[in-house]
């Protein structure tokens, strides 16, 4: 396949915010094109090109906006010091205008004369609303921009109003649930493959809706999805993020990662190397090292405090299992995926375990295990950022990796999730306060049903379900309650030590020096430098 780069000519770039180059398949160099020519005369398979550039763009700043390590659910060294020129801030704001030009370049330019062209459009659409809510959520009044803009347009380019810009979002997303296909039925998304359809436009219109304090068009919105009939909750929490759950009837809405692509596995995979645990510190159970590679860049890790609090209120679940370890049930899962039952699979740790008991005569299996657990038999058992507790959600298990030739080649085939049915549900519970929709995501945990609905149940479900997924910071904000929720957050540094003589697991912490702590201007992103030099665009409060 040959890749070539081609020039769109359009209006003046703004920064990087409207990209006009693209990536396109083509046998020889196109050069510099007509737009509206190019537009107007493409056959379907440039139509599908134009989308999945989209889906590469939605892609790539899905990550942009992650916000999870600051907030409670994680232990973090004060993390409330960005600027309005930090990277991962301008970046998402430049790429989610690079995907709202590409957008409004098909709604305007490509002709509905196929059912492809059709499909694209809508997928345009909801590109455009899906690159709205992100923007509004995070800046609140970034620049409304509905059509392919002008040098003039550019160059005079300021803030929207909240209002104006939740309605271009929603529309956005209600035009998308007109022209896309639906799911229809469970089980039918493996046919569609990852193309967004009717359903997962008209979730996150409600999720839009909710956002833009609209609760009665969010119930809508979101009833129509549960009606259909299409989705259900996955019966066992520990299978999302895995191979098993790609195409369920839990994802709305997911990147994938084909299995069997395996040449543009760097390209595709959603979930690689730089999320797992350091590699030059701990070994993941049933993971990479199994393949003979081991790396990991994460250093952030959960806090204790979600961990004793998820397991007070649901014990040892399977969404507990699915989201959260202490260093202890780490160390048992080396243990565990050495049954007989895992013989012969992928992960199965038997071989490791044997040989470490081996090395130590009179070790237990829990204590190999920990050695196991700590890099180089335990040479360094120590991690700073860490309160005894591992990331265990969005979990790259061995038996879904792609074949791996290097420490740089780790990449899973699971497909990725930006959107699930506990989502709908959740979002639906509190838009219609319906206590029935809230009850299905608490039993597939293990909680009992409630008897009615209440926002404190509804915020807590919330919390333990989506942790990893980067929704507590949103959720917070949006409630009102994150100066609460985040007031200590940063404020200690831990670090997490075991003796290998006694395999006892000691826990330190440390005040942080010169904590600044929470502050309400993080409600909202700051706008660049440069974007305040070239436009008339005012900065959010505080920055």
């Amino acid at each position: 396949m040959k890749k070539i780069t081609y020039i769109l000519s359009a209006a003046v770039a703004f920064m990087t915010l409207f990209s006009c180059s693209a990536m396109l398949d083509s046998e020889e160099q196109l050069g510099a094109l007509d737009t509206d020519k190019y537009y107007a005369e493409a056959s379907d398979p440039q139509a599908e090109a134009l989308a999945a550039s989209m889906y590469t763009s939605a892609w790539s700043q899905f990550g942009n906006a992650d916000m999870d390590n600051y907030t409670d659910d994680w232990v973090s060294t004060d993390p409330y010091k960005p600027t309005n020129n930090d990277g991962f801030m301008t970046s998402l704001y430049s790429g989610l205008y690079q995907l709202v030009y590409k957008a409004n370049l098909i709604i305007e330019k490509l002709p509905d004369n196929t059912a492809v062209k059709k499909r694209v459009i809508g997928e345009a659409y909801f590109m455009r609303g899906w690159a709205y809510f992100n923007l509004i959520r995070a800046y609140q009044t970034p620049p409304y921009v509905d059509h392919v803009l002008t040098s003039d347009e550019l160059a005079a380019i300021s803030n929207g109003t909240t209002s104006e810009l939740w309605d271009l979002c929603t529309s956005s997303f209600q035009k998308a649930s007109e022209l896309l296909p639906a799911k229809g039925s469970k089980g039918n998304q493996r046919n569609i493959g990852a193309h967004v359809t009717k359903e997962a436009a008209l979730a996150f219109m409600g999720k839009a809706y909710l956002y833009a304090g609209n609760k009665s068009a969010a119930a809508a919105a979101l009833k129509q999805v549960i009606d259909g009939g299409a989705y259900a909750l996955l019966p066992d929490f520990r299978d999302l993020y895995t191979v098993k759950a790609d195409f369920c009837d839990e994802y709305i809405w997911e990147f994938n990662a084909a299995d069997d692509d395996v040449s543009q596995r760097s390209n595709e995979a959603k979930i690689d190397f730089y999320s797992n645990w350091r590699g030059e510190v701990l070994i993941m159970p049933g993971g990479c090292h199994l393949t003979g590679f081991v790396q990991g860049y994460a250093q952030t890790m959960p806090s204790k405090d979600l961990y004793d609090w998820m397991l007070a209120r649901e014990g040892h679940s399977a969404r507990l299992e699915g989201s959260v370890w202490t260093v202890e049930e780490a160390a048992q899962k080396f243990v565990d995926l050495s049954a007989p039952a895992y013989a012969g699979t992928p992960n199965y740790e038997g071989d490791q375990l044997a040989a470490m008991k081996a090395a130590h005569p009179g070790i237990t299996d829990y204590q190999a295990g920990m050695r196991l657990l700590w890099t180089a038999d335990m040479s360094q058992p120590t991690s700073s950022t860490m309160q005894g507790v591992l990331p265990a959600k969005i979990y790259m298990w061995c038996s879904d990796m792609y074949p791996a030739t290097s420490t740089h080649d780790i990449y899973s085939m699971a497909n990725y999730p930006a959107m699930r049915y506990a989502d709908v549900l959740l979002l639906y519970a509190e838009a219609a306060n319906d206590v029935n929709a809230l009850n299905q995501v608490r039993q597939r945990a293990g909680l009992p049903a409630l008897g009615a609905y209440s926002d404190a149940e509804l915020r807590a479900e919330r919390r333990a379900e989506f942790f990893d997924e980067n929704e507590r910071f949103w959720d917070c904000v949006r409630w009102g309650i994150a100066a609460t929720e985040f007031a200590k957050v940063g404020s200690i540094t831990y670090n997490t030590e075991v003796s290998p003589a006694t395999y006892e697991v000691k826990i330190t912490s440390t005040p942080v020096d010169n904590w600044l702590g929470w502050d309400d201007k993080y409600k909202a992103f700051p706008y660049a430098t440069s974007e305040l030099r070239q436009t008339s665009i005012n900065q959010n409060p505080g920055w």
